[in-house]
């Protein structure tokens, strides 16, 4: 009979240290950043989140970077992203075109 193990599992927050979990680390990296401004004193961001969908025949990372390149020409303040979604388009047996929806969180500007 195997012997009952002793070490304590602690739950997800206090293994993360307090923070949120998120796909691929999004949301814990925003908690822990609005977390250090706050300890610092600064002001805290009200974050608004967009959905890009970028495409590229060379592959995920390209399709990413062109989306976020592509963004940033136009949005201020781009802060992180997630990937929601990956798929393709498939001609011949071969991959032709990588597509990738993200989600794009961005800082929004104090009201004027």
């Amino acid at each position: 009979m195997p012997a009952k193990r002793s070490r304590k599992i602690l739950p997800m927050k206090s293994r993360l240290g307090g923070g949120l979990t998120g796909r691929d680390g999004a949301i814990d990296f925003v908690a822990r950043r609005e977390q250090a401004s706050e300890e610092a004193g600064l002001h805290e961001h009200i974050y608004r989140v967009i959905e890009l969908v970028g495409t590229s025949e060379e592959s995920i990372e390209d399709a990413i970077r062109l989306a976020i390149g592509r963004a940033s020409s136009t949005l201020r303040n781009l802060r992180w992203f997630e990937v929601a979604r990956t798929s393709g388009h498939i001609v011949d047996g071969e991959v032709k075109h990588y597509q990738v929806t993200l989600k794009v969180g961005f800082t929004m500007e104090d009201a004027a």
